[in-house]
This record gives C-alpha cells, structure tokens and sequence, in this order.
C-alpha cells in the first residue's frame, strides 16, 4: 500500500508540475505560468526566439556572445560585481544557453523572492549596458571557448555538416561564431541585436513553481509592461536552413582510434509539418531499443560500436540521422550494413506491435522526467516547444497525438522522407581508411 500511495504521489506532482497557464501583455510579451507548490522555490525563464538560425556571415556569433552579456550590468546593476553581489543576496541559482533556434536564461531562487527575481529578470533582459570593458573580458572567454572546441575530436566532422547540409548559410548553425565577429564585435553590434531580436513581442517570460498564477501575472503585467514592443524580429519568417539536393559522400579524417559513420536525411519541419513528427518520433524511439533488429544487425551482430536512427525536431533544421562510432578498419562494412539496415525499414514487418508499444511508452516516460520539476518544466520543456512549435499547442497536445499512432503512419513518414531521398553520407576514419572505403 506504501508503495501504491508513493507511485500516485509522484504522478500528481508530475502533473502538476506540467499544468500550464498563459497570457500576453499588451506590448507582445508572452506569459507562461507553471503552479507546482512541492516546494519552496520558483525558476524564472526568459526564451527569445534567437540564436544562430538569425545569423548573417556579418553577425555570426553575436547571439552567443549576447548570451554571454546577459550576466553583465545593466541600468540598475551598473558592472558585473554589483550583478553578482544582487544575485548571490536572492540566492540565484542562474545559466543561459544559445541553441541553434532559440536562446534562453533561467534563475531559480526562493519562492518568497519572486517580487525581487522578476525585477532582477526585468533589469537584465531590457536594460543590458554593454560596457566595452565587459565585452573584452568576455571577448577572451568566448576565443578560449571557440579555440578549445577545435581541439574536440568530432569538430571536422561537424564542419563538413556545416558545408554539405547546411551549404546555403552555414552560419545560421554555427552558435559559437567566426574568430573574426567575435573579435570585432563592439556595443552598437550589440544594442542593433537587441533592438531586433530581445523585446517583448519576441519572448516569453516563463515562471514555474509556487507560485499564485493570478498574483503572478499581475506582478509581471505591473513590471514588464514598459518593456517596449520592438517588431523587427524576423524570426517567424526565416526560410528553412537544411538542404541535402543530391547523395553526398565525405570523408573526414579523425584522431587514432576514432571511427564514425553517418548518414542524413531531410526531416519534417515542426513549424510547416507538424504531423510528420509524430509518427518520426515513435519510429525514432522503436529504433532506440536494444532488443530489436536495429541494434542487434548493426552492433550484436556488426562493426558498430553503438547506433542511432532519429528525428531531430527543428524549425528550419530538422533532420533524420543514423549513425554511430565503428570499430577501426571496417568503415567499408559499417557503411554497406547501415545503408542496407535503412532498406529494411521501408518494410512493415520490421515494426512488430509489442516494441511500437514499448517505443510509445518510452516517449511517456521521457515526458514525464522533463515534468519530473518545476524547473525543469521552466527550463527543459516550455522554452524549446513555445519556440520552436511556435506555440504551446503542439507541446499540450503531444502525449494525446503520439498515443494515436499507428504502423501505417510510420511507414508514410518513411516513404515521404526516406524512400528514394538524397542523403548526405559522411565518414570519419583514421588517414589510411580513406582508401580502403
């Protein structure tokens, strides 16, 4: 009984957590409430509908250098020691993060400070100085960032994305920037970006925990509203960004002991396709369990080492990749078994009813865990579907379209995304391997 009663705990606090309420102040700001009293904190989001998806060859790496502003001083905290003083007497617990489509930053802290973490939000998010002194500073973090990720063993292979998926403008994937924006970027830069991209009509403020949504919103309408409304994003309008026209073939060459195989393929928009998701993400899933073919034909029984097959949900990049790291000397092979696995799964008979099952119910699960906390409900799930959906219907309503999927659904999805589809193939081997693949 003990444990019946902990289980239905659990799942009253997960939804809970996931309970959701909205409203938008008149100069566009859209406010999301999320009431969980479990415990006595709270986490304030801000999600812009930003990062390097708005770049230009001009601006690559200032929504990321942006980000790195926001923890600078503003109109009510002059310098970085006055931020930091204020942040440690609320007790904040803060990060931010550019993302390909969206950029976002958090601050968790004792539910009785709401008052003073909305008003430390509001100061940040609308009155940022950019003190050139500040800029250096970060200008030297941000080279150290860009210097250590050409050190990763995978950066060639991301490079060669860049050039062959993403060929029109690869800078609108590139969050971390050219060495030569990040050098060169000064105050109007940023002032220019912010005027664009950082105004209320363009945000959502997200809240979640204990929190009255009623005394909530009134706190947010009285303070946020002389935020002023910008409309200049172009967000809503930017084309899409992944673009594979024929097969490709790329070999990259990596470190000793590092071999990688990969193929991609266009996927389904969310914003301009957001049936095709569902059906791709159960699919994804079914891929993902270790007792079906897929893993056992190409990792039990093959060269690889580990595999994955999956719909990556996106606005202007989604894609379908398989892939995974292969023991040294038999990309050949790898290679041949990954392309023939695909063959196989245009065929109903690869999907058998108990893992379409089991694969559904492992996106049930992974729901739950972004629910598991109101902070994670403010930072995990809301930011990335109010931007990337577009809105939070897609994010409501997911559970309920995901439980109606069926085989025949699937194997649309894969007909209109797979079947007779240019890929992008890409091969990362040791010097050497290139000739024997």
């Amino acid at each position: 009984m003990r444990i019946a009663a902990l289980m239905l705990f659990l799942t009253v606090m997960t939804l809970t957590a996931a309970d959701i309420e909205t409203a938008t102040l008149d100069n566009g700001l859209t406010v999301i409430m999320s009431p969980d009293d479990t415990s006595p904190v709270v986490t304030i989001c801000i999600a812009v509908k930003t990062g390097a998806t708005c770049q230009t060859p001009e601006t690559n790496g200032l929504a990321h250098f942006y980000e790195h502003m926001f923890f600078k001083g503003n109109a009510a905290l002059p310098d970085q020691t006055a931020y930091n003083q204020r942040m440690g007497a609320l007790g904040i617990v803060r990060n931010g993060t550019t993302y390909p489509e969206r950029v976002q930053y958090f601050f968790t802290l004792s539910s009785t400070r709401l008052v003073e973490g909305l008003q430390f939000m509001f100061d940040a998010i609308s009155t940022p100085l950019f003190d050139m002194e500040e800029m250096e500073r970060e200008r030297l973090v941000i080279m150290n960032e860009y210097e250590r990720g050409l050190t990763h063993p995978f950066n060639a292979l991301s490079d060669a994305r860049e050039a062959v998926i993403y060929a029109d403008a690869p800078w609108r994937i590139n969050g971390i920037g050219e060495p030569e924006v990040i050098q060169s970027a000064a105050p109007p830069a940023m002032y220019h970006f912010r005027e664009t991209y950082y105004t209320p009509d363009n945000c959502a403020l997200i809240i979640a925990g204990d929190i009255d949504p009623e005394e909530t919103f009134r706190l947010v309408e009285e303070m946020f509203s002389p935020w002023e409304f910008g409309g200049l994003s172009n967000y809503d309008e930017l084309p899409l960004l992944i673009s594979i026209e024929k097969d490709t073939t790329v070999f990259v060459e990596s470190p000793a002991g590092i071999s990688y195989v990969s193929i991609v393929y266009e996927g389904p928009s969310i914003s301009s396709e957001p049936g095709d998701s569902y059906p791709a993400d159960v699919w994804g899933s079914y891929l993902s369990l270790m007792s079906r073919e897929f893993y056992t034909d190409l990792v039990t029984n093959g060269p690889f080492l580990d595999v994955h097959g999956s719909y990556y949900t996106q606005r202007f990049s989604p894609s379908i990749t398989f892939g995974g790291m292969i023991v040294d000397g038999r990309t050949d092979e790898a290679l041949e078994m990954l392309r023939d696995e695909i063959e196989q799964l245009m065929n109903p008979d690869y999907y058998d009813d108990e893992g379409l099952h089991l694969a559904m119910d492992e996106l049930r699960r992974h729901r739950i865990l972004a629910e598991e906390t109101s902070r994670d409900v403010a930072i995990e799930s809301l930011p990335f579907w109010w931007v990337v959906a577009g809105d939070l219907d897609y994010y409501t309503t997911y559970q309920d379209s995901i439980d109606i999927v069926e085989k025949e659904d699937i194997m649309l999805f894969l007909d209109k995304w797979l079947l007779d589809s240019p890929s992008a193939v890409f091969i990362m081997a040791p010097t050497g391997e290139e000739e024997q693949s």
